[in-house]
């Protein structure tokens, strides 16, 4: 094992007895869970150049001596490494995230493992001895305590959203993490580096992470992320989670936005938007799953096929008089929907004796009513009867929980 900070101390010298100052190295982060150093930069001549030098040119390295032999130093390529990752210019002292124990820490070093003549990046050494003998250059903390981090546990990142859109080299092991640990992590983060690990996941885990984060984060990172892709999320979260994330922004960021989510899920949002945030209407979900009276189980099945595969499908299901007037006329539990016969009507099934609650009542009114009466969801009703949507034990749970338990809720729609 060597450190980066020593071995880029070492000497380059090759057959001809020339010399040339090692500057960095370049890792293929994209070749699996432990990169392997592909390029050497040095410095040489005069005036001073720097070079990229495969390493396949490197002969041998003289670990005794600090000595790395090449074949010709002059062989390298002055070409700009645009898209590699150096390891002293952009990983040491980069903010990594340690995904295996779900932190972040400080790369103080880098550890490569020597193999077959070949240079693995093996860890990250994150305690501040590392900084310590750095800055001794060598001499100092020798022996003192090493924090390593396993490679492949790990994903570095650099405080540029671009870079991640522009798809440089990621280890990507963020994907590794549910939503929740993922939004847990992007809150510790600074916004910039936050949005650029939100940028390496793809669009339904992302908008599932955005709509856990906290209200400051999300409003923070959605304004850096670029416009599609802020759009793209939007249309993938709940309508109720969507519309608050919007009401954070400013009026005409918020507009742009949602001027180009698709027709459909933009009027659920719209519809949202209209209630003020302390009443029921701003609180629920209007995204719920209705089924007509005078319907069969077996029609209603294949009409529901979709939302019964979807894990967000929810504990009841509505009934309406029909699609237009969608006024409430009672519920179905999933259980009873789930062994009727095809041939059953769902008015038969359903349960007409349903609690509702007005969609101006207060928001702490409407979550008391979940929590006394111990419901999943709450249906919201208009005064002449038609379903506007539910709150649900989540929406209710952060009405009347202390702040600190909130993440805890179960979430019933998501």
């Amino acid at each position: 094992m060597v450190m980066l900070s020593d071995f880029l101390r070492f000497r380059l010298t090759d057959r001809q007895e020339q010399h040339a100052q090692l500057t960095d190295v370049a890792v293929d982060l994209a070749a699996g869970d432990y990169p392997c150093v592909d390029q050497l930069l040095i410095r040489l001549g005069r005036p001073r150049k720097t070079v990229a030098l495969a390493w396949s040119d490197v002969a041998s390295i003289d670990w005794r001596r600090r000595r790395i032999l090449v074949d010709d130093v002059q062989a390298g390529s002055e070409a700009p490494l645009t898209r590699g990752v150096l390891a002293r210019r952009d990983i040491l002292d980069a903010l990594i995230v340690d995904v295996g124990r779900r932190h972040t820490l400080r790369a103080n070093d880098l550890w490569f493992r020597e193999q077959d003549g070949q240079l693995w990046l093996a860890g990250a050494d994150a305690s501040p001895w590392a900084v310590l003998r750095r800055l001794g250059r060598g001499v100092l903390g020798r022996g003192a305590e090493r924090r390593l981090v396993d490679w492949k546990d790990l994903e570095f990142l650099r405080g540029d959203p671009d870079a991640a859109r522009q798809g440089h080299d990621y280890h990507r092991q963020i994907t590794r993490l549910q939503p929740a640990e993922i939004a847990r992590l992007l809150d510790a983060l600074p916004y910039l580096h936050a949005a650029e690990l939100l940028t390496l996941i793809d669009d339904p885990i992302a908008a599932d992470t955005l709509e856990t984060m906290s209200p400051e984060r999300q409003t923070q990172v959605i304004q850096v992320l670029d416009q599609d892709r802020a759009v793209r999320l939007l249309s993938l979260m709940a309508p109720e989670a969507a519309a608050d994330l919007l009401g954070y922004l400013a009026p005409a960021r918020a507009q742009r936005l949602l001027a180009q989510v698709p027709a459909p899920r933009r009027d659920l949002i719209v519809e949202l938007l209209r209630y003020p945030d302390d009443t029921a209407g701003g609180i629920m979900t209007n995204e719920l799953v209705c089924v007509r009276a005078a319907q069969s189980v077996g029609d209603a099945r294949r009409d529901l096929k979709d939302y019964i595969a979807s894990p967000d499908f929810a504990n009841y299901l509505y009934v309406i008089d029909s699609e237009s007037e969608r006024h409430l006329e009672g519920v179905v539990s999933l259980r009873d929907f789930s062994v009727a016969e095809d041939d059953t009507r769902i008015g038969s099934l359903m349960r007409t004796d349903v609690t509702s609650i007005d969609a101006l009542e207060p928001a702490r009114t409407a979550a008391r009513h979940v929590a006394d009466e111990q419901l999943a969801a709450l249906p919201v009703t208009s005064r002449d009867g038609r379903l506007l949507g539910a709150v649900t034990v989540d929406m209710a749970m952060a009405q009347l929980a202390p702040a600190a338990w909130r993440d805890q809720a179960p979430r019933v729609f998501s």
